[in-house]
């Protein structure tokens, strides 16, 4: 399997459709409503794996998700460490096409 093999689509509505945190968990009340941020990180519900062809090892899941960044589709740290992804103005327009 490859980068190419995992289409866009699933992974942009994965990270649009994410939760907001709970009020109780918001830092800064002010910026209002915060949208979870997506992972590639362990066995947590909002890692982006989960959008992706069952078994994905994890390499190929950082790999696509660079790929998304790389085309300003999605935003966050790719380098691995943290793995924090949310989805751009640019990714939101194009998920609005058919």
């Amino acid at each position: 399997m490859q980068c190419k093999d995992i289409p866009d689509r699933p992974v942009l509505e994965f990270l649009r459709d994410l939760p907001y945190y709970p009020e109780d968990e918001v830092v800064f009340p002010w910026m209002g409503p915060l949208r979870m941020a997506g992972t590639w990180i362990g066995e947590r519900p909002n890692n982006v794996a989960l959008a992706m062809p069952a078994g994905a090892p994890p390499k190929l899941v950082l790999a696509k998700m660079r790929m998304l960044e790389k085309r300003g589709l999605i935003e966050g740290c790719t380098c691995g460490c943290r793995g924090d992804f949310e989805l751009t103005e640019k990714g939101t327009r194009f998920l609005s096409t058919p």
